[in-house]
């Protein structure tokens, strides 16, 4: 069934549902999709260079009004298309039930929170989700919260982020020891790592404080956190201020990614909910990526994080996040035994690759997608 792509988030923009989306689709039959999506300054050379079709629109934002269902109904008419794939739900995903043809919407958690709990929004989520033929959700917290919002069961179907084992791999002894070397870390040192956008629902703030308190009881405790936001500055005051072992990296590279994560005991965010629940975790990419590098993970309860991390197999999950003292003791835990951060670190990577490769979910993707119109 060839169908319709319509999202804005697509490469070469860079951000995890980019990246999903992409690894998603890339892997499809190029002739059996197009892809509908708004322009970028790399577009012209990333666009020659794919098999499959790209159509980027000149205004700069896909918004759901009128003129944008008549270039989606115009476009299916000019593909053949028998189905409209919409990403995400909200807002862009509006526009389905004034489409000619079946409509699918994709959710990724944080774009259905608040606005399945608003009311004027919430009537128009529902009826963009009613109206769908599938609901792709990107983890069973997703599906939860549009469930919650429409008040009954969807046709719905989880469709995980995964990661790529090729490149998130456990590095090899003197890969990892040539690493830890240039950062000044002894094989006496515990390295936690962290890695995200810096924003305040991530939980670094309670992670620096933790770091400060075992620190203090350890001297063999080193912290590096990768990436960049507008939270870097705070967190960089509770450095200074607590004497924690914890040092900012910034934005690290595409290609020192999986050694970071690879020389870490414990690959570590606190996510934690925020604004009383409306601001959560929709899944933890950076969980996946750690878990392929055989790095045991240490997560907060936020959303979808406990898809993620299976607590007490694959790493740990602590219930209250923004709780100091039960962070560090997790810690402790964690970097206390050897022996179980072993077993954490072999079940890690035999589950990524069992059940998170893109070529298996993307193969799932096919399998949802080929589902008769009439089949809900």
């Amino acid at each position: 069934m060839k169908h319709l792509l319509v999202t804005n988030d697509f490469p070469p923009k860079v951000g995890g549902i980019q990246s999903v989306l992409w690894e998603w689709w890339r892997r499809l039959p190029p002739d059996s999709f197009t892809v509908l999506t708004s322009p970028h300054h790399d577009a012209q050379q990333f666009d020659a260079a794919q098999p499959f079709e790209v159509i980027r629109t000149r205004e700069p934002v896909l918004l759901p009004h009128p003129p944008m269902v008549k270039r989606v109904n115009a476009l299916v008419k000019a593909t053949d298309a028998e189905l409209v794939v919409l990403d995400p739900a909200v807002p862009l995903g509006l526009i389905g039930p004034h489409l000619d043809v079946p409509y699918d919407v994709v959710l990724h958690g944080a774009e259905v929170t608040i606005p399945g709990r608003l009311p004027v929004s919430r009537q128009l989520l529902n009826r963009t989700l009613r109206h769908a033929r599938q609901v792709i959700s990107c983890g069973e917290y997703a599906l939860a919260e549009a469930e919650r919002s429409i008040r009954r069961k969807l046709p719905g179907v989880v469709l995980y982020p995964g990661v790529d084992i090729e490149r998130f791999q456990p590095p090899q002894p003197e890969v990892r020891n040539e690493y830890r070397t240039r950062h000044g870390l002894s094989e006496e040192t515990h390295l936690v790592v962290g890695v995200s956008r810096l924003v305040p629902r991530k939980g670094f703030d309670t992670l620096i404080k933790a770091a400060a308190l075992v620190g203090a009881e350890s001297p063999h405790l080193q912290v590096l956190i990768a990436g960049s936001g507008r939270d870097s500055k705070r967190l960089q005051k509770i450095i200074d201020t607590t004497s924690a072992p914890v040092e900012l990296l910034g934005r690290v590279s595409d290609e020192e990614l999986p050694l970071l994560y690879g020389a870490a005991d414990v690959g570590a965010m606190l996510c934690r909910d925020r604004w009383l629940g409306l601001e959560q975790e929709g899944f933890g990419i950076v969980f996946l990526e750690a878990a392929a590098c055989g790095t045991p993970q240490l997560a907060g309860r936020s959303g979808g994080s406990d898809e993620a991390v299976e607590d007490g197999r694959t790493g740990k999950v602590v219930e209250r996040p923004s709780d100091v003292g039960e962070v560090a003791e997790a810690l402790r835990t964690l970097l206390a035994n050897q022996e179980q951060r072993n077993e954490m670190s072999a079940r890690s990577r035999a589950r990524v690759v069992e059940q998170f490769t893109y070529d298996a979910l993307s193969q799932r993707l096919s399998d949802i997608l080929s589902q008769p119109s009439n089949s809900q």
